[in-house]
């Protein structure tokens, strides 16, 4: 197929398999401690907090989840007792959740072990090029939010 781009279907392949193998690798690493991918986002996006606190539909788009399943995850972390679930001080009608102390001292617990397998996996890389790929990585980001994000009706794209 002449027309194929074979450069950019180069990249998404490899793009994908880095996703499927760093997927494996963090499954591998939090699953004997009852936590799924999800909730592992969701976990570590309150842990980085200012007061561990978070309303859910900010938590949405920082752990890539619909309204609904934070829903679900949000009862899995509060029945394990890692996060609680509380109404907000200043506006009654939001939710607020809030990584309780045991789900810090499971994030203290698995997250350095796996800071060791990442700075072996980027070792050999340099620090220039560690920054000029995030640098590519958030461009690839921008203009797929661009591409496959229609515009505002009567909005040029």
């Amino acid at each position: 197929m002449p027309e194929l781009p074979l450069d950019e279907v180069l990249i998404l392949r490899l793009i994908l398999l880095l996703a499927h193998d760093f997927g494996r690798v963090l499954e591998h690493r939090i699953r004997p401690h009852g936590l799924g991918e999800a909730e592992f986002r969701v976990l570590t996006a309150l842990f980085s907090q200012p007061e561990g606190a978070a309303h859910p539909s900010d938590l949405c788009a920082r752990a890539s989840q619909s309204p609904a399943n934070m829903s679900r995850i949000s009862d899995a972390l509060v029945r394990h007792e890692w996060i609680t679930r509380g109404a907000c001080e200043s506006d009654r009608r939001r939710m607020v959740l809030r990584i309780t102390p045991k789900g810090e001292a499971l994030v203290r617990e698995i997250l350095p072990p796996m800071f060791l397998g990442l700075r072996d996996l980027y070792g050999n890389h340099s620090v220039a090029e560690k920054h000029a790929m995030i640098g590519w990585l958030k461009r690839l980001v921008e203009r797929f939010d661009e591409v496959l994000e229609p515009a505002p009706a009567g909005e040029a794209p």
